[in-house]
């Protein structure tokens, strides 16, 4: 591989960049980004993945281009968090939502997951991993982490984050811990808006900093920057942090000890670019110490960044030097990670992938996450003698790093042979309409217990309408928690409920081998909700879940 004195400073400017593209194949666009501007890697989405063998197609023809033109492989990143947040969505391994797995609380387990994955990965040719989330989530009106957080508590989060970044680097691709300083106590959406963190110093250094000290300290290789402001580190200004040289270079470079790659969140999010632009703004992150910066979606946009950094090279504000240390810290990292890598065929590589081993650790990881919060002892199982009504929610994306479910499997499905009873399951609209309601209500007074799902019920008052109304009548409701639990907090006359965190299929089985008491429900809360119960207790007061009798 070239060192960084071998390459013009076109090349050097160029391997600070990944960009994104449209559709299954190269397009011209990321034809000419690669040729004449050499950049030095591509991010997918789920928009350039099919199925493994057409994701193993593109990759080899994105490295040959990018070889052709450089001589320096590429860096192909994707988020592959889990749960709702996987861009290859077929035909490999799929880790649970994170949040699930701060449920099961199994580090050992997880660690050979993220091994296992991460080596399907590779096989695709995708070298880069933007996962794991360690952003502690101690807001529940956070629009944008939810479920992609372990949970609240830091030593939590940092177990598991650790042993999550491990299994990644050690099955072969860059783990790359995100979103520093951290984006869990938030309540705006960075891909709109600047969020911003009012915390003192102390505060983020015993909560939010403590995962990436931790990563830092076990080898992390790279760290992902948030489009947060800390006005406390900013001149009372909320400067994003991607863009402040006291939080990248001060913080996280100096305090913190890390020395890897510092990795941008896509530089055309609004919080970033209001008010200077995608050119402004990728010339503010290198100056702030930023070393690979992510421009995912727009033509313009990624030339925009790439004259931008050449004009500011030329007009002596950005100095090359400062280039250079970011593309030496590149260039170690490619050849440690992906240098040498021979090519094989997809014959070779078809057989490898969903290995039977990775299958049945992530299946034990979801068994171990379902969470039952009894307030009467044994309420949350099912009679198969009853007759049985089970509400299923369409579920959708919740957020915009989310893509639409990618299967339709519902809980009634799963139930179906373990009743003996009359079983009738309705998937009822994500926001249920009040006619919508009525007329459940009204066919739920035929059955004698009923399992309601529900999922971010704050952009869907339907759903909490509809269980509050399933409550009132005189049957056994158990609500069921698809994602966040706290969502379950606002009703406190509820005598019992679950949380699965994820409807994926195989957690599904699992959540109804538990309604019937075949199998035993080893999860626990990883954030802790609204107690309506405590006396005197406000409806925002927050406890810990440890205070309601759980089945563990």
């Amino acid at each position: 591989m070239k060192t960084c004195n071998e390459l013009t400073l076109k090349e050097k400017i160029g391997q600070l960049l990944m960009a994104g593209f449209e559709g299954l194949m190269p397009d011209a666009n990321i034809g000419t980004l690669l040729q004449n501007h050499f950049i030095g890697g591509v991010v997918f989405f789920s928009r350039n993945l099919d199925n493994p063998e057409q994701a193993f197609a593109l990759t080899q023809e994105l490295q040959r281009m990018a070889m052709a033109a450089t001589g320096i492989p590429l860096w192909i990143g994707t988020d592959q968090e889990g749960g709702m947040v996987v861009r290859v969505r077929k035909g490999i391994a799929q880790m649970p939502a994170a949040m699930a797995m701060g449920a099961a609380r199994d580090p050992e387990l997880l660690y050979e997951a993220a091994m296992g994955i991460a080596e399907e990965l590779k096989l695709l040719g995708i070298n880069m991993n933007f996962a794991p989330v360690v952003d502690i989530n101690v807001n529940p009106r956070n629009p944008i982490i939810d479920v992609r957080s372990f949970g609240d508590d830091p030593e939590l989060v940092s177990e598991l984050g650790i042993a999550a970044m491990l299994g990644f680097q050690e099955g072969g691709i860059v783990s790359v811990i995100k979103h520093f300083p951290g984006h869990g106590d938030t309540e705006t959406d960075s891909h709109t808006e600047l969020p911003v963190v009012r915390h003192s110093l102390e505060r983020l250094r015993s909560v939010e900093l403590v995962p990436f000290r931790r990563a830092a300290r076990n080898g992390a290789e790279a760290i992902m920057t948030a489009h947060v402001g800390i006005p406390l580190l900013s001149g009372g200004e909320p400067v994003p942090a991607t863009l402040s040289r006291i939080i990248l270079s001060g913080l996280l470079r100096e305090e913190l000890g890390f020395d890897g790659l510092i990795v941008t969140d896509c530089m055309e999010m609004n919080a970033v670019t209001q008010g200077i632009g995608v050119g402004e703004a990728v010339v503010q992150a290198v100056l702030a110490g930023a070393d690979l910066l992510l421009v995912s979606h727009t033509y313009d946009s990624q030339l925009e960044a790439v004259d931008s950094l050449e004009r500011a090279v030329t007009e002596g504000r950005l100095p090359e030097e400062r280039i250079d240390a970011s593309v030496e810290r590149i260039l170690r990292l490619k050849e440690r990670r992906i240098e040498g890598l021979r090519e094989r065929s997809w014959e070779e590589m078809q057989n490898l992938l969903e290995n039977p081993q990775t299958l049945r650790t992530i299946e034990r990881l979801r068994e171990e996450s379902i969470t039952v919060v009894n307030r009467e002892p044994d309420y949350c199982r099912l009679s198969p003698e009853v007759g049985t009504l089970v509400l299923w929610p369409q579920m959708t994306a919740a957020c915009k790093s989310e893509d639409e479910p990618a299967y339709d499997d519902t809980l009634g499905s799963c139930l179906r042979p373990f009743i003996t009873a009359k079983l009738m399951e309705r998937v009822y609209g994500t926001n249920p309409s009040p006619d919508e309601i009525e007329a459940l209500a009204s066919e739920a007074e035929e059955y004698g217990q009923i399992v309601v799902g529900i999922f971010h019920t704050a952009s869907n008052p339907g759903q909490s309408a509809l269980v509050r109304k399933l409550l009132a009548g005189g049957a056994k409701v158990i609500p069921v928690s698809l994602r966040n639990p706290v969502d379950l907090a606002i009703f406190p006359e509820a005598k019992g409920f679950l949380a699965c965190y994820e409807h994926h299929p195989h957690t599904l089985q699992a959540l109804s081998r538990v309604l019937m008491g075949m199998l035993e429900a080893e999860g626990t809360l990883p954030v802790t909700i609204p107690d309506h119960l405590s006396e005197g207790g406000e409806s925002d007061e927050r406890c810990s879940a440890s205070g309601i009798e759980s089945a563990t």
